[in-house]
């Protein structure tokens, strides 16, 4: 799911939701710091860009997967 989607359901989501940022952050915390994913994450850099770097990392073969491969991680 792209990151603007994932926006659009947190509008007048309750505070219980955490939003992406926070998603992203908790997600971070799983990579090794010497990946390119966990440097476009500590840089800030816009979804498709951190999507890309997964791709390059190997943990997905399509930036479309991005949101799938972190909701997954997550429920872990």
């Amino acid at each position: 799911m792209e990151e603007s989607a994932l926006r659009a359901e947190g509008l007048g989501a309750s505070q219980d939701v955490p939003r992406l940022e926070d998603l992203i952050a908790e997600f971070r915390e799983m990579l090794p710091g010497h990946c390119a994913t966990a440097q476009a994450i500590d840089r800030k850099e816009p979804w498709e860009q951190i999507a890309a770097k997964a791709v390059e990392d190997g943990y997905i073969e399509l930036p479309d997967q991005f949101g799938r491969f972190v909701e997954v991680c997550l429920r872990k």
